[in-house]
């Protein structure tokens, strides 16, 4: 196997670098996480949600500990390291690794492959029966064989820097505000009191709205300052940089002739938190015993290779398209206000609930999403809300208080914040109802595909 790299490692890459359990979990089998863990990591098992400025939940991470073979934490691992330690292990497995070989294009097809790189001054070509396109957002692989996703409704912008602050405490932060809807902010403490913190944001929402990213990401640096208390003394340690991911629910079939598409390359992240590091190597898994057999048959047609499209839907579908679904749904900016609302109505309940945090609270990261569990719990809660809306009301009148719970004036805004969205934009309004109702029915039909989310017992590998 030959391993083409455009950089010297170890470099710089834009990301969270959270690493979750079901990545730790890979990266044991790799025999990376030894070498990783020798650095002295911080795990991080708790979470803090602000929503506003206000924080609303702050515990342990609720769907941490719960599956035997996962650890009951996450760490946060800059690429520079995760990723030179992950290229060493390939090169000890046998592979053959070429940094500072730029790949320009990529011919393949159903009887091989020939890429065409630039090494310093000089052109180079190399000659294949199979090209794994890992190669990122821009994927030159997946230009060169049709396989670019440029939607921007299933793509994001982020802004990331790392910092400092006083305290070393294993909770990663997640700030939601109007200002970053649809997206949020994040802080994530690693050892010796350094953070990565950032924001994302919706390209169709920055685009729409004309928003500066490296704008909103000052007003969050300036905000953690203020809201967070281990952020009073936060200072940045280097210049803050932007990333785009591009997420699941813009993904193809990611084979062709000659190859497949892995990792950011072929839109593996979660379309929820924006999180690519698991998928990535999940999807690399998926396709490793496909090339297999590929070259054990002699045959490298997309015929072939689609085999990797029905394991990565098997694989990923069950989870992703609820998630791709509930991304969708907060694509309107218009209703902000409302879903933030509920989302600290949420947090509160889940603060006070473990058994609710630990299901519902799973559309934002959890390890063993089951939506129609998550829309059972969330329904009952609302049902229970709406029965006691018009009493809440009428005592938040006689005390001058806004009672807490779901009132009649929240169900009023969100018809308000709807018939806004609907007068503002006609058109484009009508396409995201069309967009959200063909993700329903997308969810429904995975119904009975999978017993549960495949993505927490992990890949078998054989």
């Amino acid at each position: 196997m030959l391993v083409l790299e455009r950089t010297r490692f170890p470099r710089e890459k834009v990301c969270g670098d959270y690493v979750e359990p079901r990545g730790l979990r890979i990266l044991e089998s790799m025999d990376c996480l030894e070498r990783l863990e020798a650095g002295g990591p911080l795990p991080i098992s708790h979470s803090a949600t602000f929503v506003e400025g206000r924080c609303r939940y702050s515990g342990e991470i609720p769907f941490y500990g719960l599956g035997g073979a996962l650890p009951p934490h996450g760490y946060i691992i800059p690429r520079d390291v995760l990723d030179d330690v992950m290229l060493d292990a390939a090169a000890q497995a046998g592979a053959t690794v070429h940094e500072e070989t730029l790949v320009t294009s990529v011919d393949a097809g159903p009887t091989g492959v020939e890429v065409e790189a630039r090494r310093g001054a000089t052109t180079v070509r190399y000659r294949a029966k199979l090209v794994a396109g890992a190669d990122g957002v821009n994927s030159v692989v997946g230009r060169s064989n049709g396989q670019t996703v440029d939607d921007p409704r299933y793509t994001a912008v982020s802004q990331r820097a790392y910092g400092t602050v006083d305290a070393d405490v294993g909770e990663a932060a997640f700030c939601f505000d109007e200002d970053f809807f649809p997206g949020y902010g994040w802080m994530f403490p690693m050892a010796g009191g350094r953070v990565n913190l950032g924001v994302g944001i919706l390209s169709e929402t920055r685009q729409r709205l004309g928003v500066h990213v490296p704008e909103l990401f000052a007003e969050f640096v300036e905000r953690l300052r203020q809201v967070h208390p281990r952020c009073g003394s936060l200072e940045l340690c280097s210049p803050p940089i932007g990333g785009i991911v591009k997420t699941y629910g813009g993904a193809g079939p990611n084979h062709f002739d000659g190859g497949v598409l892995v990792g950011d390359a072929g839109s593996f992240v979660d379309p929820m938190t924006g999180e690519g590091i698991t998928p990535a190597m999940e999807s690399a898994l998926l396709a490793s015993p496909v090339l297999r057999a590929a070259l054990d048959a002699g045959r490298f047609d997309a015929g072939q290779l689609s085999a990797y499209e029905t394991a990565f839907r098997d694989y990923f579908d069950p989870a992703m398209t609820f998630l791709d679904l509930c991304a969708a749904t907060l694509r309107n900016r218009h209703l902000a206000r409302p879903w933030l609302r509920a989302l600290a109505r949420g947090c509160d309940l889940a603060q006070a609930d473990p058994a609710f945090a630990r299901t519902s609270g799973s559309y934002f990261g959890g390890l063993d999403v089951q939506p129609f569990g998550i829309l059972g719990q969330i329904w009952v809660r609302v049902v229970q809300d709406l029965a006691l809306a018009w009493p809440r009301l009428l005592r938040g009148a006689r005390g001058g208080e806004r009672a807490a719970g779901t009132t009649v004036i929240d169900l009023v805004e969100w018809q308000t914040s709807w018939v806004r969205s609907l007068v503002s934009d006609p058109l484009w309004h009508a396409r995201w109802t069309v967009d959200v109702q063909r993700k329903w029915a997308r969810v429904l039909s995975t119904t009975g595909r999978a017993a549960g989310d495949p993505r927490f017992a992990g890949i078998v590998e054989s």
